[in-house]
């Protein structure tokens, strides 16, 4: 994910954003009114990428709770022999 990648400084630009790319990093003030629309737009697929992956999860969790259900019903039901 992105978080590593911005940061604030601890120093007297404490409230300047940190761009941190390839081991460089810029101030992101600093950066042409494209390059902090791309900041900004990588941002906002970093906050979809993580709501998607919890909502993968979640699909998941419900999935096998379904399954450990199906389980249950099954035990009273005698397999198919072969």
């Amino acid at each position: 994910m992105l978080k590593d990648i911005f940061k604030n400084m601890t120093n007297s630009n404490a409230n300047r954003p940190i761009l941190n790319i390839d081991n460089k990093e810029y101030y992101i003030d600093s950066l042409s009114e494209e390059g902090q629309g791309l900041v900004s737009g990588l941002r906002t697929a970093d906050a979809q990428l993580k709501i998607y992956e919890d909502t993968l999860k979640m699909i998941n969790i419900g999935k096998l709770k379904m399954l450990e259900d199906l389980k249950k019903i099954l035990e009273s039901i005698e397999p198919i022999k072969k």
